[in-house]
Protein backbone atom coordinates (compact mmCIF):
# COMPACT_ATOMS: atom_id res chain seq x y z
CA UNK A 1 0.00 0.00 0.00
CA UNK A 2 1.38 3.40 -0.98
CA UNK A 3 0.80 6.52 1.08
CA UNK A 4 1.57 9.84 -0.63
CA UNK A 5 3.43 12.10 1.80
CA UNK A 6 4.00 15.03 -0.56
CA UNK A 7 1.30 17.69 -0.91
CA UNK A 8 0.60 18.43 -4.57
CA UNK A 9 -0.83 21.77 -5.75
CA UNK A 10 -3.60 20.04 -7.71
CA UNK A 11 -5.41 16.77 -8.18
CA UNK A 12 -3.43 14.06 -9.94
CA UNK A 13 -6.15 11.43 -10.10
CA UNK A 14 -5.62 9.25 -13.18
CA UNK A 15 -1.98 10.26 -13.58
CA UNK A 16 0.68 7.58 -13.90
CA UNK A 17 3.03 7.41 -10.93
CA UNK A 18 6.53 6.00 -10.57
CA UNK A 19 7.51 4.74 -7.14
CA UNK A 20 10.45 3.17 -5.47
CA UNK A 21 9.93 0.85 -2.50
CA UNK A 22 12.65 1.51 0.06
CA UNK A 23 11.46 -0.46 3.05
CA UNK A 24 8.81 -2.16 5.11
CA UNK A 25 7.09 -0.53 8.08
CA UNK A 26 4.71 -3.11 9.55
CA UNK A 27 2.57 -6.12 8.67
CA UNK A 28 -1.12 -5.84 7.84
CA UNK A 29 -3.47 -6.09 10.83
CA UNK A 30 -7.19 -6.63 11.28
CA UNK A 31 -8.42 -3.58 13.20
CA UNK A 32 -11.32 -3.69 15.62
CA UNK A 33 -12.12 -0.01 15.06
CA UNK A 34 -11.37 2.80 12.64
CA UNK A 35 -9.62 4.90 15.28
CA UNK A 36 -6.94 2.23 15.83
CA UNK A 37 -6.30 2.06 12.09
CA UNK A 38 -6.03 5.85 11.86
CA UNK A 39 -3.60 5.93 14.79
CA UNK A 40 -1.37 3.30 13.16
CA UNK A 41 -1.46 5.13 9.81
CA UNK A 42 -0.32 8.32 11.55
CA UNK A 43 2.50 6.36 13.21
CA UNK A 44 3.42 4.85 9.81
CA UNK A 45 3.61 8.34 8.31
CA UNK A 46 5.94 9.55 11.06
CA UNK A 47 8.15 6.44 10.75
CA UNK A 48 8.32 6.95 6.97
CA UNK A 49 9.16 10.66 7.28
CA UNK A 50 11.96 9.96 9.77
CA UNK A 51 13.31 7.13 7.64
CA UNK A 52 13.34 9.27 4.50
CA UNK A 53 15.44 11.89 6.32
CA UNK A 54 18.26 9.35 6.78
CA UNK A 55 21.22 9.85 4.48
CA UNK A 56 20.89 6.36 2.99
CA UNK A 57 17.32 7.16 1.86
CA UNK A 58 17.81 10.85 1.08
CA UNK A 59 19.97 10.01 -1.94
CA UNK A 60 16.85 8.73 -3.70
CA UNK A 61 14.99 12.05 -3.40
CA UNK A 62 16.57 13.38 -6.58
CA UNK A 63 16.14 10.13 -8.51
CA UNK A 64 15.12 11.16 -12.03
CA UNK A 65 13.06 8.00 -12.51
CA UNK A 66 10.57 9.30 -9.97
CA UNK A 67 9.80 12.55 -11.80
CA UNK A 68 10.50 11.86 -15.49
CA UNK A 69 7.66 10.54 -17.62
CA UNK A 70 7.60 9.70 -21.31
CA UNK A 71 4.65 11.12 -23.22
CA UNK A 72 2.59 11.84 -20.13
CA UNK A 73 1.91 15.57 -20.23
CA UNK A 74 -0.42 15.42 -17.21
CA UNK A 75 2.13 13.41 -15.21
CA UNK A 76 4.96 15.79 -16.08
CA UNK A 77 2.88 18.80 -15.04
CA UNK A 78 2.04 17.20 -11.70
CA UNK A 79 5.65 16.16 -11.04
CA UNK A 80 6.99 19.70 -11.40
Amino acid sequence: EVHILHSFPRDFYGARMNLLILGFIRPEYDYVDKESLIEDIRTDIEVARRSLERESYAVFKGEGYLVQFEGGEHEQEVAT
